[in-house]
């Protein structure tokens, strides 16, 4: 499990455009020229682009992305000579990443790639510790940046590497990267037949090399330097899954087409996933309209659910919060109409909570500590404490967004409404989809994204879900609340006027199947509202939504491929008496079903970059969460936990 730690960008210094790191005093990129070494040592060092022809995608690693330059180079290589329906996926880690401004700086050195230049600054992350992956060039191009230390971050990843650029500084200014155990990880990482290429040809990386699997070579070196190593793995280490109950299996389909039930914002999100990665999605909804239960409420908040010990819950919804923002961008990029407002958000809490989450080190575009003063002047009415701002969060329309998804991939999704999912069974390596009036529709792959109903679907009782009612109230809107500028959370939250109210919520009633409204909940929701924001005094409901969201028992959804529990109950039965992992066989699933459901409250920032977990588990492309914090959302997860506990 990767060590979370808040980020230290890199300090630089300058000679005219060539950017020096104070951190190792060594250089980013060669003096004699950037981007000829670039294609010296690393593209032709591995033998590139001849070896992507042909290929439906290709894998690229690299230690230390340092100014991208590298990057760009192969990006501008690939777009010219792979395949127009090619994936190039692309993995960095850097632990001392450039700030957006230092990144622009350095490239402005080469004026021929500022377009993708300005491609990368586009879809370039924040600081903060963890995976980050951006889709460029309309899905082409997947860049995966590490942000923290090499070895722990590729520890904490599963890819099928074909080629590595090793160009972390020189061992000499950075022996960190340049160690036994990241070797290891480097060759765990590799296909059979994977090639490197680095311009050091030092003994420590030739022997460290060699000693982990690599046939390492010599040839000359670039500009000044008189040699450089390339190789290929040769002997594939054998690393046992450290968990493998959690061990995921490579996905194999024989055509792109999958059915999803559920057609709220998990099912339309992972749809249009899908639909964007080439799929034929067939989604069957029981409702006559789109995004009718816990999706449909008038508006939503987009804010994360940090930890101050920073958690693999805490990792998780900050990883699904940034890249939901910046999926959001991109998207309202496209139509300017769509109705997601990035207004940040307020989270009002006391100063010793405050005083914890400042210890993540988060910087101020993600995360500012504000008092009461500042948290009145973030929102735009007076509070009564402070707390915390998030300036990428906002609020958006859940039924709009729903629909604009489905509207996108229109060609690709075809939308059955009118029709409840009923029973599951595989039949001649397909799924049959049974209603009320017999077969629905058959596929290979199906995807459950049904909330709730998915024990019941499934026949299972294994991953602990609840059903929680929540009731809101819609608020008119007054010359003075519409000084309210951003969301404000307490105990419950208010959103900004939008359509002539405020949506306020929101109640949380275990075990209370009411879908009426209550005058009860409509009091303890407006109460702690006042409570809070004093302009809201004399302000009453003019009518509410109840709807039920499905949430488990610790918070996070369940995300992944359905475990064959007959096989689990069987294979780890004897869990609790602590056997070494590796005595444990891999864990085995019902052929190509997955699960997307328990996003609770938190599905507006959820569900977007879990539907791009299935949507790169299925085509077995790298995935856009560590392994920590993808193991932490398992759907097998709360049997492995009574197997443990022999219950």
């Amino acid at each position: 499990m990767s060590r979370y730690f808040p980020i230290e960008p890199a300090t630089l210094d300058w000679t005219d455009n060539t950017p020096q790191c104070r951190n190792y005093g060594d250089i980013y990129f060669s003096n004699d020229g950037g981007v000829d070494e670039t294609h010296y040592v690393f593209l032709q060092g591995n033998k590139l682009p001849t070896r992507w022809q042909n290929r439906s995608s290709f894998t690229i690693g690299e230690t230390g992305f340092g100014t991208g330059l590298n990057f760009l180079c192969t990006l501008n290589e690939s777009l010219q000579t792979a395949p127009s329906d090619a994936r190039l996926n692309y993995i960095s880690v850097e632990k001392h990443p450039l700030t957006k401004t230092d990144l622009q700086h350095a490239l402005s050195a080469w004026p021929t790639l500022t377009q993708l230049s300005d491609e990368l600054l586009a879809h370039y992350p924040p600081l903060v510790h963890g995976l980050h992956q951006r889709q460029l060039f309309n899905g082409r191009v997947t860049l995966t940046l590490l942000f923290g230390d090499a070895t722990e971050m590729f520890a904490d990843i599963d890819a099928e590497v074909d080629a590595w650029f090793l160009d972390g500084f020189a061992p000499s200014k950075n022996p960190d990267m340049w160690t036994t155990d990241l070797f290891k990880q480097i060759a765990r990482l590799t296909k059979t037949g994977g090639s490197f290429a680095t311009f050091t040809a030092a003994g420590v990386v030739k022997r460290g090399l060699k000693q982990v699997g690599f046939e390492v070579g010599t040839q000359a070196g670039f500009g000044r330097k008189r040699d450089m190593l390339v190789g290929q793995l040769i002997t594939p280490t054998n690393t046992p899954h450290p968990q493998p109950w959690f061990q995921y299996p490579s996905v194999h389909v024989t055509e792109k087409r999958a059915v999803v039930i559920g057609a709220g914002l998990a099912g339309c999100t992972v749809s249009h996933a899908l639909a964007e990665h080439g799929w034929k999605i067939t989604l069957i909804e029981r409702h006559a309209k789109i995004a009718q239960e816990a999706s449909g409420n008038h508006a939503g908040v987009v804010m994360p659910r940090l930890t101050a010990d920073m958690s693999a819950e805490g990792q998780f919804y900050l990883s699904a919060f940034l890249h939901t923002v910046h999926w959001l961008n991109q998207l309202k990029k496209r139509d300017p109409n769509l109705p997601w407002f990035q207004s940040g958000v307020l989270q009002l809490c006391e100063e010793n909570q405050q005083q914890r989450l400042a210890k993540l080190g988060l910087p101020t575009d993600v995360l500012e500590i504000c008092d009461t003063a500042k948290a009145s002047e973030r929102c735009g009415l007076k509070t009564k404490r402070g707390g915390l701002f998030y300036p990428g969060g906002g609020w958006l329309e859940p039924p709009a967004l729903c629909q604009w998804l489905l509207d996108d991939q229109k060609g690709n999704i075809n939308t059955l409404l009118h029709h409840e999912a009923l029973t599951l069974k595989r039949e001649n390596h397909e799924w049959r989809i049974i209603g009320a009036e017999g077969v629905i529709t058959t596929a290979e792959t199906v995807i459950i994204a049904n909330g709730y109903d998915a024990e019941r679907l499934l026949g299972m009782d294994i991953f602990k879900l609840q059903k929680v009612r929540g009731q809101l109230a819609y608020l008119p809107t007054t010359q003075q609340s519409e000084a309210l500028k951003s969301p404000v959370c307490y105990d419950g939250y208010i959103i900004p006027a939008y359509k002539g109210q405020h949506c306020v919520g929101a109640s949380y009633d275990l075990d209370d199947n009411s879908t009426e409204l209550k005058a009860e909940s409509e009091k303890e929701i407006l109460a702690a509202l006042r409570n809070e924001l004093p302009e809201f005094e004399t302000l009453t409901a003019t009518s509410g939504r109840v709807a039920f969201r499905t949430t488990t028992q610790d918070h996070l959804p369940l995300i992944g491929p359905v475990p064959d529990i007959e096989f689990y109950r069987k294979a780890y039965a004897d869990l609790r008496h602590g056997k070494p992992a590796h005595q444990y066989p891999s864990a085995q699933y019902q052929p190509n079903l997955f699960i997307t459901t328990g996003h609770g409250s938190r599905g507006l920032i959820s569900c977007p970059i879990t539907a791009e977990l299935i949507a790169s588990m299925l085509n077995n492309e790298p995935l856009p969460l560590m392994d920590d914090v993808i193991n932490a959302v398992h759907p097998g997860r709360f049997a492995v936990r009574l197997m443990r506990k022999h219950l």
